[in-house]
């Protein structure tokens, strides 16, 4: 379509190369490339498209698409020692000029370097005990460096966006603080676990309260606050969104057993993908209940185990990215569909089938960690990837187990990725 010496004036620079009424082709790092023009409206940054102050933009989508036009050549020059694209757009007769500078559209060329530092699905590893277990000591930091260090913070968030775990230890203890004998909505913002929380933005109150006391309690309304076997699960899946990160401190914990366990359901997801395909298609179609009908409560949501991130891929590979697994046995309600065998028997038995292979993989001590954690330890887990347990314990040996924990929704803690990476 161009000559090769247009192509070589270029130089690898930005240039105009052609425009009308749908698109404006420009040669950018060498190629030719093509962006729609209501693309290329709807982004743009001036005064009297994006409020100064806000950051907000001042008209819609649907409202610039309607007869939009150019209405002089657009052009190739400088602004602020960076070449720029200028265009002047007409819409009856309102003028609008709009500029593009050469970093804007390198950005927009491909979906990865529109995503990039948004989403950082290639730093995420999807880890058995072999791949944990060496890392532990960079998963682990110190509680005052926690709040003192910008950089020990973002390797908290880059570690949970990783490994979807995090350890904070030399927690200050709150039992030598009188003030904290029990929660009170006065002093929730004292407890040490409020204050990691807080870290992130701001915490999820949920109809658990803002902290909620983890401990063995007779007639116990959720079986967290017993000292049975908890099998792995996600906490709140019966909410329509649930937490994204959970924090949990270990106040007291010197019972006889009462070891968490922790498992990557993605790993586990990605696994049936690779060996049954089938199974894994039918993981995420078919809707699992969970609810919470008790103690004057009804919550109560539908959902698949696997659910996939409809838009962001794995840029590595191209291959589609698991956004969020659902999985909590204790939770869960009698199924919706699938009830009779003329509801599609063959998808029911894949996802059957599927439903073993997850568990079968979480449950093997090699795809799993298990820690007796210390008093004075926090554990910090991405609640929508990572799993957690607890085995029985007794306090037959005089000890106590005490534990207090928090949530912080997934898009407070999402932020602080974004805004600690970027460049």
């Amino acid at each position: 379509m161009f000559s090769r010496v247009t192509r070589r004036l270029a130089n690898r620079r930005l240039s105009l190369l052609a425009y009308d009424s749908t698109s404006i082709t420009v040669n950018i790092e060498g190629k030719d490339v093509s962006f729609d023009n209501v693309f290329l409206r709807d982004s743009c940054t001036s005064p009297d498209s994006v409020d100064i102050s806000t950051s907000q933009k001042s008209f819609t989508t649907a409202s610039i698409s309607r007869g939009l036009n150019i209405s002089e050549k657009p052009y190739v020059g400088d602004q602020d020692g960076e070449k720029t694209l200028f265009v002047k757009w007409q819409q009856g007769s309102d003028a609008h000029d709009s500029a593009y500078t050469e970093s804007f559209l390198k950005k927009a060329l491909t979906l990865k370097s529109r995503f990039e530092g948004k989403f950082f699905p290639e730093e995420k590893v999807y880890w058995r005990n072999k791949d944990l277990v060496p890392k532990l000591g960079d998963l682990k930091v110190d509680y005052n460096a926690y709040f003192a260090k910008d950089e020990v913070f973002k390797k908290v968030v880059n570690n949970l966006n990783k490994y979807g775990l995090s350890f904070i230890e030399n927690v200050e203890d709150p039992l030598k603080d009188p003030k904290l004998d029990a929660i009170k909505p006065e002093n929730e913002h004292l407890w040490p676990v409020s204050k990691l929380a807080h870290r992130f933005g701001y915490i999820k109150k949920t109809f658990y309260g803002v902290l909620f006391d983890v401990k063995n309690e007779k007639n116990a309304k959720n079986i967290a606050n017993t000292n049975v076997f908890l099998p792995l699960h996600m906490d709140l899946l019966y909410y329509e969104s649930p937490p994204g990160l959970q924090l949990l401190h270990f106040i007291q914990n010197t019972t006889l057993g009462g070891e968490n366990i922790f498992a990557d359901s993605f790993a586990a997801g990605y696994h049936i993908r690779d060996t049954d395909p089938a199974a894994y298609e039918a993981l995420k179609k078919v809707p699992i209940t969970y609810h919470y009908n008790n103690n004057n409560e009804y919550y109560y949501y539908l959902r698949p185990l696997i659910v996939e991130d409809p838009y962001v891929k794995n840029f590595t590979n191209g291959e589609p990215q698991i956004k969020e697994v659902n999985y909590a046995p204790p939770f869960q309600g009698p199924f919706e569909f699938h009830v009779t065998s003329s509801e599609d028997a063959e998808l029911w038995q894949d996802f059957l089938r599927g439903m073993r292979l997850f568990e079968d993989f979480i449950n093997d001590p090699n795809n799993t960690y298990e820690v007796k954690l210390p008093e004075g330890s926090c554990v910090i887990f991405d609640n929508r990837r990572v799993l957690h347990s607890r085995n029985q314990f007794s306090d037959s040996n005089g000890g106590d187990r005490w534990l207090m924990g928090t949530y912080v929704d997934g898009d407070s803690y999402r932020s602080k990725l974004r805004k600690l990476n970027q460049s």
